[in-house]
């Protein structure tokens, strides 16, 4: 354009020049004027000249500028998409943080099993009595000794407990909520206790450990223990209590080996009279029978004797 605008210029100069020679050649005065006004042209070439290049030098300022800013505003936009991602990230992140939470809370919230170790340890006062169920005036006795290992020696509030606290580690790691009666044998619990403290943790079930005994040491396998439907004082809740009995028998028999032999339709136990929830007494096994007791006594066997009572209890809550 600069190049196009000088020969326009310059076209222009030799006119004025070629016309100011025919007009006022032979004069002096004349010629004078000439001068003048090629002068006046050389002075407009030259200041259009420089308005071109002043023109070209902003327009290159201004393309400059431009640049820059879009340059700046790519820069912009590049760290605004840095910072955007770096937040998704961290949303995502907080996002698994809080799902990894809630799954942990829920887990933590699972079925509450209520677990009674039956029995205790010795120096309590045998003597004393409680009534048979709510309202009831028949009494029995509020404690009880238990049975011992004909085999292993070991008493049966000992095995008891042993197995209880290894079915609350199950329990737990399966997601459950466990309420233990007791975790020590220095405690005195009557039945009627055992069963409040069940009802006012607001357990799901009641889940009740004990060992058999009998004077014929060849009678040997595991029962569970339930209520009937003419029971007076449980009688609305028997039908959930024999599910939850044939649960266990069925898981206990199955991972440990042991002869099943089913439900004992029981109706006089105080443990169960009181029991507000689904209650069941796991008779593991009798520890007058030499097999049997000689299997209990085993910390490996009590392990896998718990696995088969926790997946009873998965059955019953559908887990």
């Amino acid at each position: 354009m600069h190049r196009n605008l000088v020969k326009c210029m310059g076209a222009a100069m030799a006119i004025v020049l070629l016309t100011t020679g025919c007009t006022f050649s032979g004069n002096g005065e004349n010629t004078n004027k000439g001068e003048t006004v090629t002068e006046t042209v050389t002075e407009t070439i030259t200041e259009s000249l420089s308005g071109s290049m002043n023109a070209k030098e902003t327009g290159t300022e201004n393309e400059n500028q431009t640049n820059s800013n879009q340059k700046k505003s790519e820069k912009e936009s590049e760290n605004q998409a840095v910072t955007e991602l770096k937040e998704s990230e961290n949303t995502e992140k907080n996002d698994s943080n809080a799902n990894i939470k809630e799954t942990e809370e829920t887990k933590a919230q699972g079925p509450i099993v209520a677990v009674d170790a039956g029995h205790q340890g010795p120096g309590q006062d045998m003597s004393r009595t409680e009534a048979n169920g709510p309202g009831s005036e028949v009494m029995k006795a509020r404690l009880a000794t238990g049975t011992t290992g004909s085999v292993s020696g070991l008493d049966e509030y000992e095995l008891n407990l042993d197995v209880s606290l290894k079915l609350q580690t199950e329990l737990e790691k399966r997601g459950y909520q466990v309420v233990m009666t007791r975790t020590t044998h220095e405690v005195d619990l009557g039945n009627i206790d055992r069963a409040t403290i069940a009802n006012e943790a607001g357990a799901d079930i009641l889940v009740r450990i004990h060992a058999n005994g009998s004077e014929d040491s060849s009678v040997a396998g595991a029962l569970t223990m339930a209520p009937t439907q003419s029971n007076p004082y449980v009688g609305s809740i028997s039908e959930e209590c024999m599910r939850l009995s044939q649960c266990l028998i069925d898981r206990y028999c199955e991972a440990t080996g042991l002869i099943n032999r089913g439900i004992l339709a029981e109706d006089e136990m105080t443990g169960i009279n009181w029991s507000q929830v689904p209650v069941t007494i796991l008779e593991m096994g009798f520890m007058t029978n030499p097999g049997d007791d000689a299997y209990m006594a085993d910390a490996a066997n009590q392990d896998v004797m718990v696995q088969g009572i926790a997946n009873g209890i998965d059955d019953y809550f559908g887990r």
